[in-house]
């Protein structure tokens, strides 16, 4: 893929990421300071999500989904680490569009078998983060079960592999940042580590590395 292309699209990513940023200011809490740095923070990592995109995708239509995860994963994420909630206007918006343009990309390449696994992997993910949530006790929040069916979409349409790799993945750097936290006590005793981060950062290293 052309470097213009790429860099056109992290520019684009820029602008996504800015409105998205300043529209999601409304869902904060956190005093002016934080909500700046939140939304100098989502706009650069969305620039540069969609550029590793760009460069995974090309010119596929599939490029739109994942983009639209992505801008909204960065939003979630900023958001999960500043005030541990995943705000679930975010999270249906993502249901809403990436199933719609998945769907459209289903029709316009004959993928349908692509897009029923991929509503089985978000019932799939989503029913287990919610057992887990049940037994977990409060460990893993409503928004995180939530956040689960959205992945499980957009990792479903990709492979099994996919989906696996980036679960895997995501508990994996929670679980060892939570060792290095308690290891190092810079939480206080019982705190709790939000997880949507962790489960966004597994999946879109796994979007990005999957073999095209």
């Amino acid at each position: 893929m052309s470097a213009a292309f790429i860099t056109a699209w992290a520019g684009a990513g820029i602008l996504v990421g800015a409105a998205l940023a300043f529209g999601s200011q409304r869902l904060l809490t956190t005093p002016p300071i934080a909500a700046l740095a939140m939304r100098l923070t989502a706009t650069l990592l969305t620039a540069l999500m969609f550029g590793a995109l760009a460069w995974r995708f090309g010119h596929q239509f599939d490029l739109l989904p994942y983009s639209v995860l992505a801008a909204l994963g960065v939003a979630l994420g900023v958001i999960d680490v500043l005030e541990q909630r995943l705000p679930s206007v975010l999270v249906y918006s993502g249901v809403a569009i990436v199933g719609a343009l998945l769907a459209t990309s289903a029709i316009l390449h004959s993928k349908g078998p692509d897009f029923v696994r991929a509503l089985v992997g978000m019932a799939v993910i989503a029913i287990l983060y919610l057992v887990l949530a049940l037994v977990s006790g409060g460990g893993l929040g409503a928004g995180d079960v939530k956040l689960g069916g959205l992945l499980g979409l957009a990792l479903g349409w990709l492979s099994w592999s996919a989906l696996v790799t980036a679960t895997v993945l995501g508990w994996f750097a929670a679980a060892l940042v939570w060792l290095l936290v308690r290891a190092t006590r810079r939480r206080p005793q019982g705190s709790l580590v939000p997880m949507g981060p962790f489960l966004l950062v597994g999946a879109l290293i796994t979007i990005v590395g999957v073999p095209g």
